[in-house]
């Protein structure tokens, strides 16, 4: 009796309920809000793959082409529980680049070490679920460094903001910050690159300017009870971590909103961090394992 063959086939972005259908049946993660993971779908440099047996959809990848760092990020991976073992492999590399081209140099991803709180879900946090990552690991992806997700309640209290966070963007100069500060803070990776670009697509980015000069940028998300905070990178010599600090609770009392989520945080944001944590009631971390495979 000859095994049935697996396809794989690109998505049109008419389709992407097919995707989402899939992510939310099979995801430990998932996601929050279908508008909003559609909102990501529908992103120009967005791409979605699915595998099928047959006629039965058995797993897919969504992914993002990052063409600041020329570079590509796995977004989201979705396979049925029956078929991690046997096709979860063959479902994921199909979606990758497979040699370097002048578009595609990497691709990133990012995968959770923790199982034991769940995730803000697709596509503010882009982390994917744990079983991936030995997957991953057979196919190339080497670990690079780890990044954190920080989830802070804090009390509801009235805030002047000391930070002027402006839509009003010179996107040259946010790209020049990002540059010039991705290293120290410890997010050189094609993740914020994307949070940059989600942002500014959703109209949700704001910038922060210091004597003429781009200090500070954020992605400000509202969720049910939570502000969501990506990318947030800045100078801290132009802008201090208290200040920072002081300005996402005041955004968040300001939202009536009682949490602070921030998804993407690199270890030279340790200080915003320990701020925050001395002014919350209550905080939690999640570990992230950033891997990289180079092509």
């Amino acid at each position: 009796m000859e095994r049935p063959i697996m396809f794989n086939g690109r998505l049109n972005k008419d389709e992407v309920d097919t995707w989402l259908n899939l992510l939310y049946e099979t995801s430990e993660s998932g996601f929050k809000e279908r508008k909003l993971a559609k909102a990501f779908l529908h992103l120009p440099e967005s791409i979605t793959f699915v595998s099928s047996l047959e006629t039965r959809i058995i797993g897919g990848t969504s992914i993002y082409r990052d063409r600041t760092r020329l570079a590509m990020v796995l977004a989201s991976v979705a396979v049925r529980h029956e078929f991690r073992d046997s096709a979860a492999f063959q479902i994921i590399k199909s979606s990758m680049p497979f040699f370097k081209t002048v578009a595609i140099r990497d691709v990133d991803a990012l995968v959770s070490q923790d199982t034991r709180v769940r995730a803000i879900g697709y596509p503010l946090s882009l982390e994917l679920d744990a079983w991936v990552i030995d997957i991953l690991r057979r196919i190339g992806f080497k670990d690079v460094g780890t990044l954190e997700h920080w989830s802070f309640e804090m009390k509801n209290e009235t805030r002047k903001s000391p930070v002027n966070w402006s839509k009003d963007i010179d996107m040259n100069k946010v790209k020049e910050l990002i540059w010039d500060q991705s290293k120290s803070m410890g997010l050189t990776n094609s993740l914020v690159w994307l949070a940059r670009d989600f942002a500014s697509s959703s109209l949700c980015l704001v910038a922060s300017t210091t004597n003429g000069q781009t200090s500070g940028v954020a992605g400000l998300w509202e969720l049910a009870d939570a502000i969501c905070i990506t990318p947030l990178v800045t100078d801290p010599e132009r802008l201090s971590w208290d200040l920072v600090a002081e300005s996402l609770i005041s955004e968040m009392t300001g939202r009536s909103r009682s949490r602070i989520e921030l998804p993407l945080i690199g270890k030279g944001q340790s200080s915003l961090v320990q701020i925050l944590k001395e002014k919350s009631n209550r905080f939690s971390c999640r570990k992230l394992s950033l891997l990289r495979k180079q092509l």
